[in-house]
């Protein structure tokens, strides 16, 4: 009995051993020599500490496992440093930039990311946000607007810093950090429109639960009718869509229509279904259909032909959300509470020949 209390005083046996117990803070003092301020320090200022020391707590830290108690420490600061962000779907790569930008900026400024997936649906995205207030997130991002009356509530009683980004709203919950998807979709069709293309369909995404998607089919609509063209060619991808669902709707438009030559896509992942598809079929692209999309992630410059997109800036919106946050949890107000980021129209290879495209 004597040798099993000797050895249960050695924290890094405690630790191994299934059942003893998490390792505390005073176990890596232990373990290093130090004392538990010192740990402390070399944990939230580590720039107090000479180098030696701090190589000596990472060391003991590495060595036993530890991690603190984030928690306890929030409970006596109230803050977590831990800001969310809330995508709308994991499955699309376009948000991805976004959230890379916010987690680069959180990070430089000693905050951790915590991601949220709401699913595309409301009774999620409420869930999802009581519960990362619940966790005392210091500030939220959503790479949209709310959709819900409710969760718009929550934020807005929450009393922490909330961003809205990728849309852009005059009444955003908080703040917001977008673009004009309906300015960008009515852009992308004038641009089939000017290559000489009259029977134009889209593709688009779920528009329940999705404002950008609800603006973008607008945007579409615009320029058809401003063009006086017929406005009957539509597809509404099921969620969540598969890069298979993206090539059958383009199929189901060129059955609907024999003369169909252009085709936007609401977002860059169903134009790239579409084009395998036109390519699975034998249908030139832009010959035959010129395809567009928008969003201009990494995808649409590596598919041939190269895709004809609208340029969003996906990485800034992200880091600016993050700044707007880190500023209000610092104290300052910010420069703007709504802030446009614009976006680009990119003529590339899949709407006009090589020759005439342009990056």
């Amino acid at each position: 009995m004597r040798n099993r209390a000797r050895k249960l005083k050695n924290p890094e046996s405690r630790h191994l051993r299934p059942g003893l117990g998490r390792v505390r803070l005073a176990d890596v003092a232990a373990a290093a020599g130090v004392s538990p301020v010192t740990v402390s320090r070399a944990l939230r200022r580590p720039e107090l500490l000479a180098e030696s020391t701090r190589a000596v707590v990472r060391a003991a830290i590495s060595r036993l496992g530890y991690f603190p108690d984030l928690i306890a420490g929030s409970l006596a600061s109230r803050r977590t440093r831990q800001v969310a962000i809330v995508v709308p779907s994991l499955a699309s790569p376009a948000f991805m930039t976004t959230v890379q930008g916010a987690s680069d900026t959180l990070r430089a400024a000693g905050y951790q990311m915590v991601l949220g997936d709401n699913n595309l649906s409301g009774e999620d995205e409420v869930a999802l946000i009581a519960s990362l207030l619940g966790r005392r997130a210091d500030g939220i991002i959503l790479a949209d607007i709310a959709q819900s009356k409710a969760a718009r509530l929550l934020l807005a009683r929450s009393g922490v810093p909330v961003v809205e980004t990728w849309t852009l709203t005059s009444r955003p919950i908080d703040m917001n950090v977008g673009f004009d998807n309906r300015a960008a979709a009515r852009a992308m069709t004038r641009h089939l429109i000017e290559t000489g293309r009259r029977r134009i369909g889209m593709i688009c995404g779920p528009l329940r639960q999705n404002e950008r998607g609800r603006q973008r089919r607008l945007g579409f609509l615009d320029a058809i009718r401003a063009a006086d063209l017929a406005a009957d060619l539509f597809v509404e991808l099921p969620f969540p869509s598969r890069l298979a669902d993206c090539g059958a709707a383009l199929a189901e438009l060129v059955a609907r229509a024999p003369d169909l030559d252009a085709v936007f896509c609401s977002g860059d992942t169903f134009a790239a279904g579409a084009l395998l598809e036109a390519g699975r079929r034998g249908w030139a692209v832009p010959e035959r259909i010129a395809i567009a999309g928008l969003g201009d992630v990494e995808l649409a410059d590596c598919l041939s032909p190269r895709l004809s997109t609208a340029r969003v800036p996906g990485y800034r919106m992200g880091a600016l959300a993050a700044e707007m946050v880190i500023e209000r949890l610092q104290g300052r107000a910010v420069a703007s509470r709504i802030v446009d980021v614009g976006f680009a129209i990119l003529a590339r290879e899949s709407t006009v020949p090589p020759l005439a495209a342009v990056r």
